[in-house]
This record gives structure tokens, C-alpha cells and sequence, in this order.
């Protein structure tokens, strides 16, 4: 067997399927790519870690013979990004892979493509078309948000909630919370859990994505996202993820509107000497002034007074400044609202007049 296809689009595909590679320790057929023939024409790529799955397609310029082989994912990913622009030639010669491009030339051992496990795709169930560029948004919005311990099965995810004609994601870790909707041409009421660690895989390969249409496919039990000839199958989390409507603030007495700039600025300023001391920074807000502060008892402290414009309340509250600071990082408006209850009630940030997602941030208390 032998194929010829250029650099940047095996890179593509293999990029797209690496997410999906288990580590080595789990199972050695299982830290492989699986090659095999779609057609005369298409060669299909497989990863799984047996909790999700990605399935691509390369469509390489020349197809000679058959091929069906499994090998490694990391040394063919190291391999083919470290090649020139052009033609790269794969060939089989015996158990081995012979990967070829001018005078370079890297011979790779296969696996027994037997040993590698059946994809059974998602069938039945919920089955609708969203846009790629409107879910990679959701995505990018809310991901940072989850948890991180894999041990907390139900917040280590992202809630996919489905109401009312809505799509809904939110991802929590106990601290914070992130919640992004987008109006969808779906009238169900249905939901279900994925893990980070597929959520990611996701995310990175919506960004190879060609066209703007992503189908979902539920079955109950598993996830199937297709779009441009790639394929992504991901078990649901058997778990319960928290009731967020709780979280949401359902009033407020004191709301701040800042430039989003000028906000980011400011805390990423006074986190440094947050950093020293308690690893938080202190708003004091009244009718003249919004100042922030941070203190280190052996480093001194940091005092900023900043511009902004506020209604209700005065109010003194304290937060972590890494989520302040990542939050506003993804509101992408000009300005952002700072909406308060009391010294001991979640904040609730958001854009202005940008409605579609909002950042719940837990104070810390005050001493």
C-alpha cells in the first residue's frame, strides 16, 4: 500500500484525532491512530481512549493498494510537523510504515489493527443541525469554568441543557460559574453531561472545521458531533450536575458599568500583589470612587482608584482575582456590568447590552 497526501492536510487529521489518543499506559493499541479505507479514494483516521471517540477522513492525492494499520500517535504527529511543505509519502513494507518526503525517511513499527476496539456511532435519540461557529463560541465561553479534579465527576464537565427553544452550556467548579445560551430551531426539553477532557477534544477540532454546519446526535447515552467528514462519538457523564438556577442572583442592589479594558487592566494590576499576600483583592464602591485593593502584610499593598459608573448600593466585597481576570478576558463588548447583591452574595458579570452569557464569581469573605 501506498498514498501520497500533502503535509498541511494529514497534519489537519492528525491533529483532529489526537485529542482521543489514550496515554500508553492504559492499553499500547489504544496510544495509536488506526488507519484504514473508507473508499478507493478516502482513508479513515481513528483515535479513542474507549470515552470518546474521533473519526476523519483524509483524502489523500494518490491511493495505491489497501491500507488497515495502527501506529503511533505521538511519532507520526512529531513526525509530520516537523516536515517541510510538500508531498509525504506513506508505505507500507512489511509490519512497518515507511514515511517518506525528499531525503528524509522514518520507518514506524504497526500494530495489529485487530486489536483495535469497534466505534459504534450514536443512533436514534435527539438529532439536529447547530452552527460551528455558533457552539465553538458556547464552548470557548464557558470552558475554563469547569472543574479540574477529575474526581468531581459532575463539575470535571459541561452541562449541555436543552429548554425551551434554547441551547444552553454551563460549566461550574464551585467558585464560579459560566453560562452561554443560543436560540436554536428546536423545540425539546432534554439535557446531558460531557467531560472536559471531550470538550476539549471538541473544541480543537471545531477549529479545523470547513463548513458552519455541526449535527448532534443523542442517543441516551452517548454523543456523536459530524461535521466535514470528522466525527466525534463521547459517553455522557453518568452524573448529576448542580441545579445553576440556583446561582443566578434573582436581584440586585448595586450595579457598576466599566470599560472592559480598563477593568482587566486594573485587576491584573493589583493581582500581583494579591499573589504576595492573601491572594485576593478588596472593591470598596460608593457614589465616588471604585477602588481596588490588595494586601500582603510583608509586601505592602496595591490601591487603584478607576473610573466607572454606578447605581444602588455602596458595597465593599472581595473576590480571587484570577477568576475576575478570566471572565472578563471572554466578554467581548466594550464594556462590562459588575451586578452585586451584598459582601457575601455572588457577583454576576456580564456585557452590556450583550445578551447570551453571563460569569458568576463567589466572593471570598471578608476578615
Amino acid at each position: 500500500m501506498k498514498f501520497v497526501a500533502a503535509r498541511s492536510e494529514i497534519l489537519t487529521r492528525l491533529e483532529s484525532v489526537s485529542g482521543a489518543v489514550a496515554p500508553k499506559n492504559v492499553k499500547p493499541i489504544l496510544s495509536g491512530i488506526y488507519f484504514s479505507m473508507k473508499d478507493e479514494s478516502t482513508i479513515k483516521l481513528v483515535a479513542t481512549d474507549l470515552e470518546t471517540a474521533i473519526t476523519t477522513e483524509l483524502k489523500p492525492k494518490h491511493v495505491d493498494g489497501s491500507c488497515n494499520f495502527v501506529i503511533d500517535a505521538r511519532l507520526v504527529l512529531e513526525i509530520v510537523r516537523n516536515l517541510p511543505e510538500g508531498e509525504v509519502i506513506f508505505e507500507t513494507e512489511e509490519n512497518n510504515i515507511v514515511i517518506r518526503m525528499g531525503s528524509a525517511r522514518f520507518t514506524l513499527p504497526t500494530m495489529d489493527p485487530d486489536d483495535f476496539p469497534d466505534i459504534e456511532p450514536a443512533t436514534g435519540g435527539l438529532d439536529f443541525t447547530v452552527s460551528v461557529s455558533s457552539v465553538e463560541l458556547m464552548v470557548e465561553r464557558v470552558i475554563f469554568c469547569a472543574a479540574r479534579d477529575e474526581f468531581m465527576r459532575n463539575l470535571n464537565s459541561v452541562y449541555w441543557e436543552f429548554d425551551d427553544g434554547y441551547l444552553r452550556l454551563v460549566a461550574a467548579d464551585g467558585f464560579r460559574m459560566a453560562l452561554s445560551e443560543e436560540r436554536i430551531d428546536l423545540n425539546i426539553d432534554d439535557h446531558f453531561l460531557l467531560t472536559l477532557k471531550s470538550m476539549r477534544d471538541l473544541q480543537n477540532s471545531l477549529k479545523a472545521a470547513m463548513s458552519d454546519v455541526l449535527k448532534i446526535t443523542y442517543d441516551g447515552s452517548r454523543v456523536q458531533f459530524s461535521f466535514d467528514g470528522t466525527e466525534i462519538v463521547t459517553k455522557v457523564v453518568d452524573a448529576e450536575f448542580p441545579d445553576y438556577r440556583k446561582v443566578l442572583p434573582k436581584s440586585f442592589k448595586a450595579r457598576v458599568v466599566i470599560p472592559t479594558e480598563t477593568f482587566s487592566d486594573a485587576v491584573r494590576r493589583a493581582s500581583i500583589a494579591a499573589r504576595l499576600g492573601s491572594d485576593s483583592v478588596k472593591f470598596e464602591i460608593d457614589d465616588e470612587q471604585f477602588k481596588i485593593i490588595a494586601r500582603s502584610p510583608d509586601h505592602g499593598e496595591s490601591v487603584e482608584v478607576i473610573g466607572a459608573n454606578k447605581e444602588g448600593d455602596n458595597i465593599v466585597i472581595a473576590f480571587n482575582p484570577r477568576f475576575l481576570s478570566e471572565s472578563a478576558k471572554k466578554i467581548d463588548s466594550d464594556s462590562l456590568e459588575l451586578n452585586f447583591v451584598d459582601s457575601n452574595s455572588p457577583l454576576q458579570m456580564n456585557p452590556v447590552d450583550v445578551q447570551g452569557y453571563t460569569y458568576i464569581i463567589m466572593p471570598i469573605r471578608l476578615i
